[in-house]
């Protein structure tokens, strides 16, 4: 091992522990309550964190000097249409809302499939039209930080250095089947964050790798887009796809996706959360709740 790999490894336990520590220590008792939100406006997105709390629950750095990292499904350079990515709309009105706080830096990432000419997605146009806007394509090594993992299959990965950077970090993923795993949602999209993603697929059991990712990435909110939902066909496409006009939020990851879950039929079938394969592991793991019973649902708009 190289002087330079055995100081990041070495460091990799300090990161994890921040990281945990930073985004871990301020959860609420109603962590497992998921906010139905009927329309994607700004209306809604100040009624939803007035619902949990305000602005205030998620950033404590004053709001003209926080970073707000959005991380959503861009993994393909699709239109929105398609229903494989965030849908661009959503993306643009939670930055409306949150610029109307007086936030002056949103950095929007993802780590997007190689190979993939990302030149022409509607996101682009995003930091043309607002200067506070970053868009960064997390594609490089250079661009993560390794952290160990206690987990039943993933001891080590890298994570994206931007997480931790971050005053308020939001995983915004969208609403869609997937071949693998059955669904994609918020704890899929955690894959989206980190920089060997070939290692799940080839050296360890895909479900547990993805669950134990939960225990090291805690987003503060984790937010589901159903304005387009691929029902079948997942991840890439083409397959049948649903408008709901929805958000689903929760500061609880298992929980959100659970909800999700029962309000789809992904794959052609209803299937309840405990059956998707990540999800029960990440609630095994006790990094959310997954129990239909147990989870409040509360609606807005």
């Amino acid at each position: 091992m190289d002087r330079r790999n055995f100081i990041k490894l070495g460091s990799a336990s300090i990161l994890a522990a921040g990281l945990m520590q930073k985004q871990v220590m301020a959860q609420p008792k109603t962590a497992s309550t998921v906010y139905e939100v009927n329309g994607i406006t700004k209306e809604n997105f100040a009624l939803l964190f007035k619902s949990m709390g305000g602005i205030e629950t998620f950033v404590k750095t004053p709001l003209s000097q926080a970073t707000v990292l959005i991380k959503p499904n861009i993994s393909m350079p699709h239109q929105s249409s398609a229903g494989t990515i965030t849908h661009v709309n959503s993306i643009e009105t939670l930055c409306q809302y949150l610029l109307s706080l007086g936030i002056k830096k949103i950095i929007i990432a993802d780590h997007t499939l190689k190979g993939n000419d990302f030149n022409k997605i509607e996101l682009n146009e995003l930091p043309k039209k607002y200067p506070e806007v970053k868009l960064i394509f997390a594609n490089e090594e250079r661009q993560y930080e390794p952290v160990t993992i206690n987990g039943k299959a993933l001891k080590t990965t890298e994570i994206m250095k931007l997480i931790p950077k971050s005053d308020f970090f939001i995983n915004f993923a969208n609403a869609k089947h997937h071949s693998a795993t059955h669904v994609s949602l918020a704890v899929k999209n955690l894959m989206g964050a980190i920089w060997n993603r070939t290692d799940f697929h080839t050296t360890m059991d895909l479900h547990q790798g993805i669950a134990d990712l939960t225990t090291v990435i805690k987003p503060n909110l984790n937010l589901i887009d159903t304005t387009r939902v691929l029902l079948n066909g997942g991840p890439t496409g083409p397959g049948p796809v649903v408008s709901d006009t929805k958000l689903f939020a929760s500061r609880d990851i298992v929980a959100v996706d659970a909800v999700v879950v029962s309000k789809y039929n992904f794959g052609g079938k209803s299937q309840p959360p405990n059956e998707i394969k990540h999800l029960q592991e990440a609630y095994n793991l006790g990094t959310g709740e997954i129990d239909l019973n147990k989870i409040k649902i509360e609606k807005i708009g």
